[in-house]
């Protein structure tokens, strides 16, 4: 299942964004969500069964990740996570994820997140390395 197809399969809207891990050594971005559901129909419908508290949505083979604007932390709610073919590379993605950033005051700030990556997989809270890519 290509990164397109995959992020069909998952739900994160009105979820928050815990963390944001970079693993250069590994060449991959882990974003951590409040919660990431399985959408099994042609909606998600509200199923839960496979619901991942605090999972996370691995991207693999990341060549490049950038943060805009820089300087604020992405800590609120994923707006959407949105993907499409790199035009100039065959199997690399272009991925967007946009996570709120507010402050202590209040201050909502849109963070997109921008790489390029080979691939996609989540990963449940406390199973490192235990790969779901289907």
């Amino acid at each position: 299942m290509n990164v397109i197809e995959f992020l069909r399969t998952i739900y994160v809207g009105d979820r928050g964004c815990k963390s944001v891990v970079i693993d250069g050594w590994n060449a991959e971005v882990k974003i951590q969500a409040t919660c990431i559901s399985r959408v099994r129909s042609a909606t998600w419908d509200y199923y839960t069964a496979e619901d991942m508290p605090d999972g996370f949505i691995v991207f693999e083979g990341v060549e490049s990740v950038a943060f805009e604007p820089s300087g604020v932390i992405p800590n609120d709610s994923i707006n959407s996570v949105t993907a499409e073919l790199a035009i100039d590379a065959r199997e690399k993605y272009h991925v967007v994820v946009s996570v709120d950033s507010v402050d202590r005051t209040g201050n909502r700030t849109e963070v997109k997140i921008t790489m390029r990556a080979n691939s996609i997989a989540l990963e449940a809270h406390g199973s490192p390395g235990q790969r779901i890519t289907r």
